[in-house]
């Protein structure tokens, strides 16, 4: 299955294969360098093993929302005396942690997420602007998003750690819609923009079925972002052969293909397991666990195929 499906659905096996063939180590080290220092390099780090505060979460999620570069954050912009006068002032350290390439990747799949996946709860709540974000749940309920201007974290659970028994979905969700459309209304961030793409990297389109570059004989489509050089190179004809060339002019074989991210078909059943899921960084960072979802999504972008082709200046605050 694409990494843009497992995302969305927050499928657990894809996460763990993903950590496998990265190297947990590279895994940590991302982590850690993005300020979520507590991670090790062990393979339940792709499961949720280790804990972050949601100042840690919203440092890191700085990564993906400025281009590559994090944020520290800060309680206190400045100490002024009675005149007003500047005594101190702080500012936040900047550090570039990935490449602006990936970084609008990581933003771009988390568009689903809220368009087509477990966070949909927060457009069925009218909050349409472009963002960007993933839920999360283990024993408490998470929310991280942001849009092209403003960054926020939403954690709802209990203060002695015990289980609140519902997903970030169901919880944080709902808090981060309601707060990011008061956020929106307000002159200092109501200037919200579609994110914007860097250089090398290119849209294309590909077929549902195949996840291959599509044509004039897979008309059902989706349109995916990858770093420039790294999109499918076979056309969707090309990759099916002839079992699959027959199965299409008989209208066999295959799953049904769903509508394409950025389009929102009416809600459709839950695609998700009923199990936890937790993903890259679990409860690192606490928003790629669990996300099973009271309102459901529309139907998937893509159905998971077998196998697909592998594939990431101011800004929020």
């Amino acid at each position: 299955m694409t990494a843009r499906y497992a995302l969305a659905t927050s499928l657990n096996n894809a996460t763990v294969k993903l950590a496998e063939e990265v190297g947990y180590d590279r895994v940590a080290d991302l982590a850690k360098a993005a300020g979520i220092t507590s991670v090790k390099a062990t393979p339940a780090m792709a499961l949720g093993a280790y804990d972050a505060t949601p100042i840690d979460v919203a440092a890191a999620y700085t990564v993906f929302a400025n281009a590559g570069v994090r944020l520290s954050p800060i309680m206190v912009n400045s100490v002024r005396n009675a005149r007003g006068d500047v005594i101190t002032d702080f500012k936040s350290d900047k550090r570039q942690v990935l490449d602006p390439r990936v970084a609008f990747l990581m933003t771009n799949m988390m568009e689903g997420v809220l368009n087509f996946g477990t966070g949909f709860p927060v457009r069925t709540r009218g909050f349409n602007a472009p963002a960007a974000g993933k839920t999360g749940s283990s024993h408490d309920g998470w929310f991280a998003g942001y849009t092209s201007n403003l960054l926020c974290i939403v954690w709802v659970g209990y203060d002695d750690y015990s289980d609140i028994r519902l997903s970030g979905a169901q919880t944080a969700a709902p808090i981060w819609a309601e707060f990011m459309k008061k956020a929106v209304a307000s002159p200092r961030y109501s200037d919200v923009k579609p994110f914007s793409q860097p250089t090398g990297v290119v849209d294309v389109q590909l077929d549902k079925l195949t996840n291959l570059l599509a044509n004039a004989s897979c008309p059902e489509t989706y349109t995916a972002a990858f770093i420039a050089g790294t999109e499918p190179s076979q056309t969707c004809d090309q990759g099916t052969g002839v079992g699959g060339f027959f199965s299409r002019m008989l209208g066999i074989g295959g799953d049904k293909a769903a509508a394409p991210p950025g389009v929102v078909p009416p809600p459709g059943p839950a695609t998700e397991d009923t199990q936890k899921k937790k993903g890259l960084f679990g409860k690192i960072v606490g928003i790629f666990k669990d996300d099973k979802s009271s309102n459901n999504p529309p139907s998937n972008p893509q159905p998971p195929p077998p196998k697909a082709p592998e594939n990431g200046g101011n800004g929020p605050q």
